[in-house]
């Protein structure tokens, strides 16, 4: 025998690529990654533009963020089931729609925010209903809501002569949304960033806190095994939906607060936007993974992209269907880091095996 000692082989640390790529594909939370990106987009909106690092654009971006990080919400939970609502935005549109209706009733502010909500309740309901019981596919299921509300809201407003202008002038109901703090003197925080704040502690807790939101992550992880285990898959799923619809309705009637006009293509588009944010933000489109902490990150990310984007577009007359462009290219980034996580969750649970 050889009297050489045996050399044990080394492990070297892993490097940072590593551990980044680590981070993207096996964290339990984007949260950390996304941060990193939103720093970086700061840095190099503020380097490319003159007028980006200033307090009254960073409260134009904040004050912008509150339709789709309210939506993003409710698409969540439609998401961590292991479903799709791509209804949102016309149910939006639909919602801002009546509110000018109801203000011409007329009625007081607090219960046109009641009926508005209603809407999307019922709305929601519906698709709930559709895919719970008869058992049609999600995405079909909203796309045909995504046209009947849209068609709805087009139909009043040809219909309705008060609707050809849209305006609302109610000011107690337009400082729902145009309200800042501590004063209308010294205006620092917009009124929506408490809205959307108070949204997400109280989403946040429901979802890590509650039976209901345990029940909905054990539903998207495994539906059949959750069925097995008592949980009322149904109930979970129609009320994933009813939250999205009532969201979606929540969201209108701020923008209409926000812009005092509601029109019958308001949100057009926006739930490419939503799902953007929410797949951005870590919540898996196959189910049972992901929180609200990544997806309001990824809210902020595509606010300051939109800001940044309309000032590089003045500072070197970039055309304004780059900033659709670079939208699909999140969306594409987003749903590909989505199934790079999946596949890699698969590969290292057949390697343990």
């Amino acid at each position: 025998m050889s009297d050489k000692p045996i050399l044990l082989e080394e492990h070297k640390a892993p490097s940072f690529w590593k551990r980044l790529g680590d981070t993207f594909l096996y964290g339990k939370s984007m949260a950390p990654a996304l941060g990193l990106l939103l720093m970086i987009l700061v840095v190099f909106f503020s380097l490319s533009t003159p007028y980006f690092f200033a307090l009254t654009n960073f409260k134009a971006i904040i004050s912008n963020i509150p339709v789709i990080a309210i939506m993003a919400v409710g698409m969540t939970f439609v998401l961590l089931i292991g479903g799709l609502d791509i209804s949102v935005g016309s149910i939006l549109g639909f919602t801002a729609v009546n509110v000018v209706l109801f203000h011409n009733v007329p009625m007081p502010a607090w219960l046109v925010v009641i009926c508005s909500l209603v809407i999307g309740l019922a709305l929601g309901s519906l698709n709930g209903v559709i895919i719970t019981r008869v058992g049609i596919n999600p995405v079909i299921t909203t796309l045909g809501m995504m046209a009947f509300a849209r068609g709805l809201a087009s139909w009043f407003s040809l219909d309705f002569e008060v609707l050809k202008v849209g305006r609302v002038f109610d000011q107690k109901f337009l400082l729902l949304a145009r309200r800042f703090l501590p004063s209308e003197q010294v205006q620092i925080i917009p009124i929506t960033l408490i809205y959307i704040i108070v949204l997400y502690i109280l989403a946040s807790l429901a979802l890590r806190y509650t039976r209901y939101g345990r029940n909905v992550y054990a539903v998207g992880a495994n539906e059949y095994a959750a069925r097995l285990a008592g949980i009322n898959t149904r109930r979970i799923k129609f009320s994933a939906y009813v939250l999205s619809g009532v969201m979606a309705s929540l969201a209108g009637v701020i923008l209409v607060a926000q812009l005092s006009l509601g029109r019958d293509d308001a949100g057009l588009g926006s739930e490419l936007e939503v799902i953007t944010a929410v797949v951005l933000g870590g919540v898996s489109m196959a189910g049972g993974k992901g929180n609200l902490i990544g997806v309001i990150i990824a809210v902020l990310i595509l606010g300051v992209i939109r800001n940044g984007m309309v000032h590089i577009q003045e500072a070197f007359g970039l055309s304004y269907y780059w900033r659709e462009v670079v939208k699909g290219l999140i969306l594409i980034l987003a749903i590909s880091i989505d199934a790079a996580r999946i596949m890699a969750t698969k590969r290292r649970q057949r390697v343990r095996q």
